[in-house]
This record gives structure tokens, sequence and C-alpha cells, in this order.
């Protein structure tokens, strides 16, 4: 019996030893394939040719994997979304609030209201084509009518700090506004004898050049200080039936009321006012509309920098009823992001500016409190999928036709990053972080470049 027992104890031992092994075994290889990373990023004649910082991190263990350059500040281009899908997620609800509103009693009968005074949140929403199905607030100001428009004080630049001036023409720079309608553009579409205008307000500054300008030639375009749109001299037949474009408004925010009285039909004679400063007694109530994860996809998937700017103004009313994005950048940066291991310079929501500054490991770090806060699959279908859709829809794409990349881009000239998640082969989720700046020409070679280290990881963890 002692024989035995001693013979089980033996066995067991040297099974233990054996596990233990080869957990050592494993995790010797895995410490051995990280360093190949490394090394891969390092001495890619590719990443040579300008400057990269890249950072691997293991969202279970919240281990550095790989890191190159991960604590030096990058531009990070439109990967600032991802500040801003942080924002969004840590401080709205389900549904954007739409619209604020008062309801103003007749003065001789306080039960009876003569209509609504309202107020804008930044909701980018409004009366924008790609959320028609997500308009009950205007649907409601159709049936009961609003008598002014009140501008609660807020001071937003018509662009964010350190956006190109000469962008003001590009359907990718629209102008910030406290109550945009329509998604602050005018949207031109050639039909077989004219051109449609929407919003319809704005078909009286078409203007047709008497001329062929050569510096111009074919070109439509906004002049840089009026709402006149100039059409080419031979605009009939250089442009098929269906083309169509987009143009941002000049002024977006001073013309919400007139955008809205037009779209309402309002008769010149009742016409209301804008107004300054008001309080009743029944106090301000929020009206809600599109759900959040609905507009967050827009603003990931199509790298939307509109509903990324008017996103962060709509968290920052939400939070401190006052439409400044510093101030919620500010709160975030000391409040909710403190953990960052270098501080970004962050100036606005969509990443537009050269301003903006953060590193691999602060967008490391960002998304592994995603990771932990979030309901997995809920956040990767916020993020475009390789090979799939959104701005990697032709990149990334997986061997096995499962999509594994799930990352944000970010390119302008000289830029081009990529952060988010890879999902391996064995189902390991990594978070990982590239950041290019400071090279010339196409993108192209750093994709591929990027491309062929992600499938190594896919293929090894």
């Amino acid at each position: 019996m002692r024989c035995r027992s001693l013979f089980a104890l033996v066995a067991a031992t040297t099974g233990l030893a054996l596990v233990l092994a080869s957990c050592a075994t494993s995790r010797h290889a895995e410490r051995r394939f990280d360093k190949k990373i490394q090394k891969e990023v390092e001495k890619s004649p590719v990443f040579s040719r300008a400057f990269t910082g890249f950072t691997l991190l293991d969202p279970q263990s919240g281990q550095t994997l790989a890191d190159v350059n991960g604590d030096k500040y990058f531009t990070p281009a439109s990967n600032t979304k991802i500040l801003t899908l942080a924002t969004c997620l840590e401080v709205l609800g389900d549904s954007v609030p739409a619209l604020r509103y008062s309801p103003v009693p007749e003065s001789s009968d306080p039960v009876w209201y003569l209509g609504w005074l309202i107020s804008g949140t930044g909701d980018p929403t409004f009366l924008h084509p790609k959320f028609e199905a997500w308009q009950t607030p205007f649907e409601l100001l159709k049936k009961n009518g609003f008598l002014g428009l009140f501008y609660r004080h807020h001071k937003i630049n018509r662009f964010g700090p350190g956006w190109a001036w000469d962008d003001f023409n590009e359907r990718y720079s629209p102008e910030l506004a406290e109550m945009p309608l329509y998604g602050n553009m005018v949207r031109l579409t050639k039909t077989s004898s004219d051109w449609e205008v929407s919003p319809p307000f704005f078909k009286s500054f078409l203007k047709q050049r008497d001329d062929y300008d050569q510096i111009d030639g074919n070109a439509i375009f906004r002049q840089a200080f009026s709402d006149t749109i100039s059409l080419p001299y031979y605009s009939e037949s250089n442009f098929k039936p269906g083309f169509s474009m987009e143009i941002p408004m000049w002024q977006a925010n001073a013309k919400t009321l007139s955008l809205l009285l037009d779209t309402l039909h309002y008769p010149a004679e009742s016409l209301p006012t804008t107004v300054q400063g008001y309080n009743t007694e029944d106090g301000w109530h929020t009206l809600y509309s599109t759900p959040l994860d609905t507009i967050l996809r827009r603003m990931m998937h199509q790298s939307d920098n509109f509903i990324a700017e008017q996103m962060l103004l709509v968290c920052a009313g939400q939070k401190f009823d006052i439409l400044q994005q510093d101030t919620i950048v500010k709160w975030m940066l000391d409040s909710v992001l403190i953990s960052l291991p270098q501080r970004p310079r962050w100036v606005d929501g969509s990443g537009l500016s050269r301003y903006n500054l953060a590193s691999p490991r602060d967008f490391a770090q960002v998304l592994l409190k995603l990771w932990k806060e979030q309901p997995h699959e809920s956040l990767r279908s916020l993020f475009p999928a390789g090979g799939v859709n959104g701005t990697v829809a032709n990149w990334y794409k997986g061997k096995d036709g499962k999509p594994y990349v799930f990352a944000k881009t970010g390119s302008m000239s000289g830029v081009h990053c990529l952060s988010g998640y890879v999902t391996a082969k064995r189902g390991k989720t990594l978070i990982f972080s590239f950041m290019h700046n400071h090279f010339v020409g196409s993108d192209e070679p750093w994709k591929q470049e990027m491309q062929r280290i992600l499938e190594m990881i896919w293929e090894r963890y």
C-alpha cells in the first residue's frame, strides 16, 4: 500500500513538473516571438524611411509585449477619434440629446402654451441625410412650432484650432455649430437640365462663371467668405446627370434660424427670433434622438470629422452645460485618462489639427480601458473591420475569411496611423498601435508592411 501511494505521489509530482516545464517552455517561446515582432518593426526597411512608433499590449495581463518608440509623441490624425470615442462612452447614455426646449405659456392663460423656445445641444444628426430614421425632434417642431432660438452664450469657433485655412471648401472640414442642420453641408446633384440643391435655401446662391477660367477649370467651389457657389462655365455639358458633391456651409452657426424657418416653411410675418437670454418657470427639457452606437459607428467607420467634432461638443454640454471642447478635453485628461503614460496634447475631436500629439502607449492604454469596460463584441463593432468595412475595407483581410483586425486609421499628408485590436488565429486578442510620421509620398508601402506584421501576430498568438 505504501509503495502504491509513493508511486502515485512520484507520478503526480512528475506530471506537475512536466506541466510546469511545458508552461515555462511556452512562455519562453512567446517571449522570443515578442522580441521577433519588435525586431521586425525596428529593422523594417519601409519603416526606417520615416519615424515609426509601435506598441503591442496583452489586455489580459496588461503586459507590453513589444514597444518601439512607444513613448514618443506623434501626430495622430484621425486616431484622435479614439479619444473622442472614449469620451462619448464615458459621458453619454444610449441616445444622444438632440434638442433642448422650454414651453412658453400664454400670459393670460398659463395652461395654454404659445410654443417652444429651443436650444441646440451640438447634435450632429439633426436633419442630417445619413440619419433620416431618427428625426423625431424635427417632427415635433413641425407639430408644435417654436417661438425662438436660444443661444446659451457658447463661443463656438467656425473651425478647430490648427485646422488648415484653405480646407474651407473641402467636404471633410465642415464648420462647427451649436445646432447644426443638414450636417452643415450643401449638397449639389446634377439633373438632366439643372442642379438640385439641398437644403433648397442655397439654390439662389449658385452662380455660373461667365467665362472659362484657366485656373479654376472645371472646379465647383464656394467663395471663401460668402455663400456663393461658383459653377464652371461649361457645367451643363461637363457634369453628367447623377453627379453629386458636398460643400461646407459658410458661417453655419449663424444660419441655423434661417435654415430651420426655410425647412419648416414658416411665413415671413410669423418669424421667430434669436434669443440671447430667457428663463421659464418650467425650466428646460431634453429630447433624445439617434442611438449613440449608430452615431459612433459612422464616426469611426467613415472617419467622419464633422460628427467627431460635434460629439465632443455634445459631451461638454451634457457634462458641464457648456459647448466647449477644451472643457471636456481637460476633464477627460485630468479625471478619466489620468493613467496615460504621456499626457497627450489633444485639441480637437477629429484629428484634423496637427497640434494634436500623442504616443502609441497612450492609445494602447485608452484601448485597454475600453476593452475592460465595454462588451467586447459591441466595442469591436465600433471599429472598422479589416477587409470588411470602413477605412480598412481593402486591407488586413483575414486569411481564413474572418476579419481579425478591428482598428481606426489616421491619415493626412506624411502621416498614417493604425490603432485597435487584433484577434489572433487561436482566439487571443491583443491591442496594438502603429504610428508613422514624416514620410513623403503614398502611404501604401506602410500599409503593406503593417499588414505583413499583423499577419505574423495573427498566425502566432
